[in-house]
């Protein structure tokens, strides 16, 4: 399993197992509210995108679905007062993506889902439509496109970065070498739950603790002045503070190529030239933020790509670069991690989003002047989309809802600046 995958399984993984936890808690309520329905919205949306650009197919397949199925409640009734019926297609949801997870590390090819679950949610959803009188306007959108109009898929193949075990078994240790199965070269990754540690951080770890052991034995022998005992556990603590940096901490380097393959699918699925320019990949951070990181930045870079770079008509009119450019870079001040993605495109429209926000129902005092910064915030609440026709890519106004959902669970803080045809730079530090 490559570092990409790697991330995927992980990502996935635990936001399924976040659902679950969600689900446990609301499971003995007579009603569901807005609160569980936006929740299990947030873990479905971003499993959709994160399936589709890794080319399971059928996780994001079952996942659209049942983002249709939570369109129902989120724009008709508000509530779920069928939870029988809900928790049955949930838990076959959930025991679906769990099942084809599992897979992932042994490399095996996934299946299509299996067609009674995407029935009993198609079924639900036309009893929705009638009991509730909803239009279809009420609904996630299918694109317009045929599917003879659509082009092929790109496949891209992710070179892994891994190191095979080896398969001959020549003694006690070759052995404990064959079960530890796929080790990472330049990176520690979890697998199944399970940290894999490699075989020279075990040894640095005990070498670490015999040296505890040594200074403690001088130490009660009278052997070690103060002064000692404190520079030698200095050394010590330095030594073992790296290696569990090499265990907990990662770079950026495969959430960048994560990006680099999304732009680059995307690019050619919108027909638009696009660059994307990554620096300061180097940066290290703890795995887990840098997967929640990942998560938001794939929305943003979508909403670039999408939103924001033109098509070459449109930048030749205005005389830009017929290549449009998105910029994504991270740099370190301190324990603060700064990430910012920059584009050259259209940049956003104050009018287009204060009608989005009327339409949604946000904006509540339509006396109050609203400056470039309220508007741009105005984005950040879910439901509000200046897009008119949704794609599979963004349009409902969820990615930037989860993007800043995500951050703020970290502790960060964002800020959106653009400047309408000149492009968006939108800022996250955590």
């Amino acid at each position: 399993m490559d570092s990409m995958m790697g991330i995927f399984y992980e990502q996935s993984s635990r936001l399924i197992s976040e659902l679950r936890t969600d689900f446990s808690n609301y499971h003995d309520e007579e009603k569901y509210g807005q609160d569980f329905i936006q929740e299990v919205f947030r873990v479905v949306h971003t499993l959709k995108a994160d399936a589709a650009m890794m080319l399971y197919d059928g996780i994001a397949y079952i996942s659209k679905k049942f983002e249709n199925l939570l369109y129902c409640f989120r724009n008709g009734p508000k509530v779920i007062e069928d939870t029988k019926r809900f928790d049955n297609v949930l838990c076959e949801y959930m025991n679906y993506v769990e099942m084809e997870l599992t897979k992932i590390p042994s490399g095996k090819v996934m299946k299509e889902p299996p067609e009674h679950i995407a029935k009993d949610i198609d079924d639900y959803i036309v009893k929705l439509k009638k009991q509730y009188k909803l239009a279809e306007s009420n609904l996630m959108r299918e694109s317009n496109i045929s599917d003879s109009q659509k082009k092929a898929r790109q496949i891209y193949y992710i070179p892994g970065n891994i190191v095979s075990a080896v398969t001959e078994k020549k003694s006690d240790e070759k052995e404990a070498e064959i079960q530890t199965a796929e080790l990472y070269k330049n990176d520690t990754e979890s697998e199944n739950g399970v940290i894999v540690i490699k075989k020279s951080e075990v040894s640095k770890i005990r070498l670490a603790v015999a040296e505890l052991d040594k200074i403690v034995k001088k130490l009660h022998s009278g052997d070690l002045v103060n002064e000692d005992f404190i520079k030698e556990i200095g050394e010590v603590q330095k030594e073992l503070s790296c290696v569990t940096d090499k265990l907990t901490k990662g770079d950026f380097s495969v959430v960048a190529k994560k990006m680099e393959l999304l732009v680059d699918e995307m690019a050619e699925t919108l027909h638009k030239n696009i660059r994307l320019s990554v620096k300061g990949e180097e940066c290290m951070i703890d795995k887990t933020k840098r997967d929640k990181i990942s998560s938001a930045l794939i929305h943003l870079i979508r909403n670039a790509a999408d939103h924001g770079i033109e098509d070459l008509e449109t930048r030749e009119k205005f005389g830009k670069s017929p290549m449009g450019l998105i910029k994504l870079e991270f740099s370190q001040t301190g324990d603060n991690i700064k990430i910012t993605v920059e584009d050259d495109g259209a940049g956003i429209s104050s009018e287009k989003v204060l009608s989005a926000a009327r339409k949604a129902g946000v904006i509540k005092d339509e006396k109050k002047e609203y400056s470039r910064q309220d508007i741009m915030n105005l984005l950040l609440i879910n439901g509000v989309s200046t897009t008119n026709v949704p794609n599979d890519y963004s349009g409902r106004g969820v990615g930037m809802d989860v993007m800043n959902h995500n951050i703020k669970e970290l502790g960060g803080t964002l800020n959106i600046t653009s400047e309408e045809g000149f492009g968006t730079k939108i800022e996250i530090t955590v």
